[in-house]
């Protein structure tokens, strides 16, 4: 697959484009907001793979203020952004687009689509007013009242100001004349103010998007069944194609630029944060994500300390690990790589790739991140941050088994739930505990000793709940013992997943302090 990355525009887009050397027409595939598009992130590449093998370009995107994209604060970004993603396409020889919206993204890719341009909706809401609803419900549920930062409304996995809240609350479905397609679940029918339109059935939809992205599926059915209808629409003649003018550069301000690199064997995609202001030995931060997320982290913030923490004087990279983002290819089958040794071996091929001495290392992950970051004693970081960590194992796990175990709870079977009812019956509760930790192969001490006697400091920065879970598996017995080099900052406030504006904030804030503290003398704040 021929795939060009860079950015376009300003305010910037960051861009992929899929381009076959002759191109009978170009889809521009719209991300859903939020949490919906980290968790349809693989399932939009393997879209564009399969569009691509039909002789069909595409274009994957961050609009502006979002993601890898530049900063962009005015409320019409998305639409916009939609609309020069188009543009992209049309610049490298593709004159036929179509708009293909899943989930929230229908609303914005209708928005986008000229009378001329195809569009394809699926999964779509009722319209922006009913989406922005039934987000700040779940917003209400799973972070709480306390959702308004600095004016900012935080939904899940976006935050939104007043002036775009409105924008997107305006969003409509209105009926089209130009061809047009809504790919529904099954039993299903499109928005009724869309109008009569071609209804296709989704099945898989709901294993896709109404879960965690560790539970999230790929239908591959259902792609097959948005190419096959794109197909059919193009036109049977091709043209030729020419490679995207993007900038392979995003001067995020005047002191700090992005670029993207390949690493290591498996070629893992990543973003690097740079300062003009930054010494040839300044400290070196790898961020990693939770669960099996690509790397801009809940409501962006891992871009947004990226970029602080670059203007603080440190380098950073950001990582798609094998299996996540734009790294390795996607197939509707794939196994997840969480708590793999895959996924150490990738770490120790970034900090191999950073060329970075330990003394000048920092390594900061959230959520299954945490863990990652945790086995990273033979690099012998100077510093380690754990941002709600909750799983301690020391022997990794095959891969795809965590997420196998994850849906069979979730799932079970007949037979497994009259199983776990009669366990759940006939063991006490302090017996399960101790089972859970066991599973956790050694809880807290055998996590952190690795660390701690090699000379690394390690900083737990979590929410209530995981701070209890730190303390039943050892925590205390940890702090007491190497007190000096762990420490625990519990965010009163604070949610696991990092939804919550007020433990983004706290993250943020607590990760810039410890890195400015273990490098006073290199660090642009301390000047």
């Amino acid at each position: 697959m021929s795939t060009h990355h860079g950015w376009s525009g300003a305010p910037a887009l960051r861009v992929a484009v899929q381009l076959p050397s002759s191109a009978r027409a170009g889809v521009v595939l719209c991300p859903p907001l939020g949490q919906e598009g980290v968790i349809a992130y693989r399932t939009l590449r393997l879209l564009a793979d399969r569009l691509e093998a039909r002789g069909l370009a595409s274009v994957r995107y961050d609009p502006s203020g979002r993601g890898d994209a530049g900063t962009d604060d005015a409320p019409d970004a998305q639409v916009r952004s939609a609309r020069h993603a188009a543009t992209v396409l049309r610049r490298s020889g593709v004159d036929r687009v179509a708009f293909l919206g899943l989930a929230s993204a229908a609303l914005v890719a209708a928005a986008a689509a000229d009378d001329a341009d195809a569009l394809v909706v699926w999964d779509a809401p009722a319209s922006g007013r009913a989406w922005l609803r039934k987000q700040r419900a779940l917003a209400s549920i799973t972070i709480g009242g306390d959702r308004v930062v600095g004016g900012a409304e935080s939904l899940v996995g976006i935050d939104v100001t007043p002036s775009e809240a409105d924008e997107l609350a305006a969003l409509a479905l209105l009926p089209r004349t130009a061809p047009t397609v809504a790919f529904v679940r099954p039993g299903a029918t499109p928005p009724r103010p869309f109008g009569p339109v071609d209804t296709v059935e989704a099945p898989g939809t709901a294993e896709l998007l109404d879960g965690t992205s560790m539970h999230a599926r790929i239908p591959g059915a259902t792609v097959d069944r948005v190419v096959e209808w794109v197909d059919g629409w193009a036109p049977a003649a091709a043209e030729p194609t020419v490679p995207p003018a993007l900038a392979e550069v995003l001067d995020v301000d005047e002191r700090v630029s992005e670029r993207i690199v390949r690493i290591g064997p498996e070629a893992l995609f990543a973003v690097e944060t740079v300062s003009a202001a930054q010494d040839e030995d300044a400290p070196v931060v790898v961020l990693h994500n939770g669960a099996a997320e690509h790397r801009v982290g809940a409501a962006d913030y891992q871009v947004g300390l990226a970029r602080a923490l670059a203007r603080d004087g440190a380098r950073v990279v950001r990582v798609d690990r094998r299996g996540t983002g734009e790294s390795t290819a996607v197939r509707e089958d794939e196994r997840s790589y969480l708590f793999a040794q895959e996924w150490i071996d990738d770490q120790r091929a970034v900090v191999a790739a950073m060329r970075a001495p330990s003394e000048q290392l920092v390594v900061v992950g959230m959520c299954a991140g945490a863990w990652l970051a945790g086995r990273s004693a033979e690099e012998h970081p100077r510093l380690v941050v754990e941002i709600s960590p909750n799983d301690y194992r020391r022997t990794a796990a095959a891969p795809g088994s965590y997420a196998d175990g994850l849906r069979a709870v979730d799932s079970p079977s007949p037979l497994r739930r009259r199983v776990r009812e009669r366990y759940n019956a006939l063991v006490p509760e302090r017996v399960r505990e101790w089972i859970a930790r066991r599973d956790r192969a050694g809880g807290v001490v055998g996590h952190v000793r690795p660390l701690v006697e090699h000379g690394t400091d390690v900083v737990v920065v979590a929410a209530p709940d995981d701070v209890a879970l730190f303390e039943r598996l050892g925590g205390r017995r940890a702090v007491r013992r190497w007190g000096g080099r762990l420490s625990v900052v519990e965010v009163a406030d604070g949610d696991h997943s990092l939804f919550s504006p007020v433990m983004r904030e706290a993250v943020v804030a607590e990760v810039r302090a410890r890195v400015a503290a273990t490098f006073p003398s290199r660090s642009v704040r301390a000047r």
